[in-house]
């Protein structure tokens, strides 16, 4: 249940489904925007080390969860290109309206502060905010209900691995699906030793979570 009691309302734009399970997933582990960089600087050596490999890859064949997740890809793709630029017009429209409410007047003066807020949610509505959150949001969760039941499995081909990595901008967490992956094939190609399974709880898609979480 949401509090409604806050004394003093939050001033930041309403988390997407996106935004909400990153900033969950990196509480629990410890983790800031400097550590989800280099995630992703990892990850794109992992996928440029893979590439060379093309007799490797021609050896490997997909599951019957790996072909129902390719499937989804004609349906999926779509929703990717549009999610891009929905992402961006979100941030735009939420610095305009921040740049029209000018700067926050601290709360020493409660009455101020509370105007300055009410400026701040008249300027994100006159600015088109609430619309393009929901418009990204709606594709977050379209994605998500396509692709998350995907996640925690292991791909075995190039293309399964590739969507995943796509997937990318609904979360970090695909990312880091692929790069482990990668990171498994390499250990059974060469006789290392296998890592750790990937695993990432994620919530149910269109439901959102506790406030206080």
């Amino acid at each position: 249940m949401r509090n409604l009691l806050k004394r003093h309302p939050s001033t930041e734009p309403k988390p997407s489904l996106r935004a909400r399970l990153t900033k969950t997933k990196a509480k629990a582990a410890g983790l800031g925007a400097d550590a989800d960089q280099g995630r992703r600087a990892v990850l794109a050596g992992s996928l440029a080390a893979a590439m060379p490999l093309p007799a490797l890859a021609a050896t490997l064949q997909a599951g019957d969860r790996e072909t129902a997740f390719l499937a989804l890809a004609p349906e999926i793709t779509p929703l990717l290109r549009r999610l891009g630029p929905a992402l961006a017009e979100m941030r735009r429209h939420a610095e305009t309206a921040k740049a029209a409410a000018g700067d926050h007047p601290g709360w020493e003066d409660e009455a101020a502060g509370q105007a300055w807020v009410a400026r701040l949610h008249a300027a994100r509505d006159a600015a088109g905010y609430p619309g393009a959150w929901d418009a990204g949001n709606a594709l977050c969760i379209a994605l998500a209900r396509r692709a998350d039941p995907y996640l925690n499995e292991p791909m075995q081909t190039l293309p399964g691995i590739m969507l995943k990595a796509a997937l990318n901008d609904l979360g970090d967490w695909w990312g880091e699906s692929a790069q482990a992956d990668v990171s498994r094939l390499a250990a059974e190609a060469f006789g290392l030793p296998a890592p750790a399974p990937f695993f990432q709880e994620l919530a149910e898609a269109g439901v959102e979570p506790d406030d206080d979480a």
